[in-house]
Order: structure tokens, then sequence, then C-alpha cells
């Protein structure tokens, strides 16, 4: 489970994994009893390998059901002095094909792979046409109404900031506080039937990325005017945005952390 470090933890190796997963197949991040989870599969991985050492799991993430991830960092902390090699080839050797671990290092001791994050930028991918595409329907959202990118574009200017996102959250939402801080939230159209969403912050409510989505392409589609997103934010109410995008098309593209120069890496050439 995520959360802070338990008492007793001093003086052991502190590694940080990275991990590229195919969301479809998992229940989401979190080990849940009788489901099939990526921390579920990774933790029954890791025990093989230490021998039976049973760790604890630090995500940057909680990843819902369906959703993906590119790059999504994990941090644990062990006894076991294996190289970090046996961290990426022997892990990959155990783990399903849907989930893969791409490098791994020795994180400096107070390292914590939710809590040191500065930035997190998810990637929303939209397929955009009459006919559902067969081989996008597990890596993106269907949509079938013409999307005007520009319209998009100017509707998610008004997201860009320092805002209460209220009207972005799940209502089981269990953040302190809707405060957020967001660096980044561009449209793209470049590739033919395929809309992007690129959204960059300082951390996301629950279910915020694929609301904000869903919001956006209310614009797009022309059912709302691109100002109307303004009106949404300052209102600070779910029930005035758009609809939650469905998982499928939610990839958590990359995770930042303060530079820590000289730790240990292994990565495969490729």
């Amino acid at each position: 489970m995520d959360g802070l470090e338990p008492t007793g933890m001093a003086g052991l190796r502190n590694v940080r994994l990275t991990l590229q997963f195919d969301g479809t197949d998992f229940c989401g991040w979190q080990a849940q009893a009788h489901e099939r989870t990526v921390q579920g599969v990774l933790q029954e991985a890791l025990a093989r390998l230490l021998d039976g050492e049973r760790v604890t799991l630090h995500s940057s993430s909680r990843t819902d059901a369906g959703v993906h991830a590119l790059a999504m960092p994990v941090g644990f902390r062990t006894a076991s002095h294996l190289p970090l090699k046996a961290f990426v080839l022997g892990l990959n050797s155990l783990l399903p094909d849907d989930v893969r671990v791409l490098e791994a290092r020795d994180a400096a001791p107070a390292f914590h792979a939710r809590f040191s994050a500065r930035s997190k930028t998810y990637l929303y991918r939209i397929q955009n046409g009459r006919v559902a595409l067969p081989l996008e329907r597990r890596t993106s959202w269907n949509v079938r109404p013409p999307l005007d990118v520009a319209a998009m574009t100017e509707a998610a200017r008004f997201l860009v900031g320092r805002h209460d996102f209220s009207a972005f959250r799940a209502a089981h939402c269990d953040a302190a506080s809707p405060v957020r801080t967001l660096t980044r939230c561009e449209i793209g159209g470049e590739s033919p039937g395929l809309v992007t969403v690129v959204v960059t912050a300082d951390g996301f409510l629950r279910n915020m990325v694929r609301i904000v989505v869903g919001t956006l392409v209310q614009a797009g589609a022309g059912r709302r005017p691109p100002s109307w997103v303004r009106e949404v934010l300052e209102g600070r109410d779910r029930r005035l945005s758009g609809p939650t995008a469905p998982p499928q098309g939610l990839f958590l593209r990359e995770v930042e952390y303060p530079e820590s120069p000289g730790e240990p890496i292994f990565r495969p050439e490729s």
C-alpha cells in the first residue's frame, strides 16, 4: 500500500523501478483481494526474486482500472544486495506480458516515489472518427463528432495556473485540498483521426485528467463555447463540468523528481 515508510527501515537499500504497463486487464495499481492489480503482480514477482522477502511498494500514482503507464516510478526498501540488472531482467522474466520494468536505480535514502515527485504528466488519446477502430479500442476513447482542436486549445488555456479544481474531481476523491497548479494543458491534432491531451501539474485529484478531457471534448465538439470552461472552473461544482472520459485513453507519461546525480542505474540497451 502507498503511504509513509514504517519505522525500522533505516539502513535498508532504497530501490526505484520504472514500470510500463497495459492497464486493460488490471483493476488498477493498488493491491485488492481477489483482483488482478499491477501492485499485486509486482509484489509476487519481487517475493520470488528476493527469496520470499516481502517488500512494501510505493507508487508515484494510483492508476485506476484500465489506465496505462508509459513510465511509472515505483519504490521499495529491501535488504537484498542483488545487482540492479536483476531488478530489470530478473523481474521481467517473472512478470506477465502486460507489465515490464524499464529501469532500476539505487535511490537516495530519502526518496519516495509519491512524496518526492515535483510534477506528473499524463497523456490522453482520443480516436476521433465515426468508426471506432479495433486497434485503438484498448488505448483511446472513440469520439465520433469532429473535434475542433483550436477550440479545445482555447478552452484549455483557462485551466493553466493555480486553481481550485473542485469541478474536476470525483465525488469519492479524498484529497485534503482541491487546489492544484497546472503548468501545461496542450491539445495535439497532428495525426489524422487522433487528438491528444497532455497535462502536467504538481499533483492531480481523483479522475481529474479524465474530467478535464471530458470537459474539453464538450468545447471541441461545439456543444459548449471555450469560455464555458472558465465558468466551470470558477463554479467549483462537479455537476457543472463534462463527463468523465473513459480510462483506456489515459497514460501516466512521466513523473519528474529533483535531480539526484550519481545514482547507480541499470537500463537495458534497446
